[in-house]
């Protein structure tokens, strides 16, 4: 096969894993979330949609840096498919899944840190919003 072909086939297949594991992940996380944003539910799905977006940004950019329009003959790509470039396209759907696995799980371990934050600073806000703003002098 052409080398172009190969590349329309890897580029199809990073969309597909962005526009598939996304929702999934996403799917299986809510309960997640849920708990770690449970004493301020509306900032936690504020949080949870802003970060969607960013993901989906950095996929994105993700996908059109790794795009190829002229065959790397430095890279030992040929007319044809050949060895080098199965390779090269193996590393950048294994890229894809690594930079997924690696933003999944910092936002699983952050998340807990974000949702307390976020708890204390309604709590603070919660307790001020009964004073005038000013201190009293005895």
């Amino acid at each position: 096969m052409d080398w172009w072909v190969l590349e329309i086939i890897v580029v199809c297949i990073l969309i597909t894993i962005v526009l598939v594991l996304g929702p999934l992940i996403k799917r299986y996380g809510k309960g997640y979330a849920a708990d770690v944003f449970r004493a301020n539910p509306r900032t936690g799905k504020s949080y949870l949609v802003l970060m969607d977006i960013a993901y989906y940004l950095i996929f994105g950019a993700y996908v059109l840096f790794s795009v190829q329009f002229d065959r790397d003959v430095s890279g030992g790509w040929t007319e044809q498919v050949s060895a080098p470039q199965l390779e090269a396209s193996v590393v950048r759907i294994g890229g894809m899944l690594l930079l997924m696995g690696l933003l999944h799980g910092l936002n699983v371990l952050t998340l807990p840190v974000i949702g307390r934050l976020f708890s204390l600073n309604r709590q603070l806000d919660d307790s001020t919003d009964g004073d005038s703003g000013h201190l009293e002098v005895a």
